[in-house]
């Protein structure tokens, strides 16, 4: 009984000695199919992680620009209006020019809040695992 299980083995494991000889002398190609089924996985995961966060990267560029331009569209009109006076010959402690550069800092410090609450939530997306 133990003769059997013995011979069995050692047909076993010349068996794996010829094939591992062949796949390494590259005489086996069906030997490297895994490797290369791997190696394609891997590729393809990392093609698409380059392209997601290449995704990522211009939508970041999109928001930050169209944020930029609303604040300037919004900004715009009270700091001309603000700079008229001025050279109209009011001065900063003139009630309408107090009001219109406190209210311009006030979006400024909003829009600025809105900003650092976005950044630190899309920091969460950096470590996302797909496998």
């Amino acid at each position: 009984m133990q003769d059997r299980f013995s011979t069995s083995r050692d047909a076993t494991r010349n068996d794996l000695s010829k094939d591992l000889l062949r796949a390494v002398s590259g005489r086996d190609v069906n030997a490297q199919l895994p490797v290369v089924a791997r190696t394609r996985r891997a590729i393809r995961v990392a093609d698409e992680n380059r392209r997601e966060q290449g995704e990522r990267e211009r939508r970041t560029l999109g928001i930050s620009l169209f944020t930029g331009g609303a604040l300037l569209v919004l900004l715009a009109p009270v700091l001309w209006d603000s700079v008229d006076d001025l050279f109209g010959g009011e001065h900063f402690s003139d009630l309408p020019t107090q009001v219109a550069l406190i209210s311009t800092l006030l979006m400024m410090s909003v829009a600025a809040a809105l900003i650092v609450l976005w950044r630190s939530r899309s920091g969460h997306d950096e470590f996302r695992q797909d496998h």
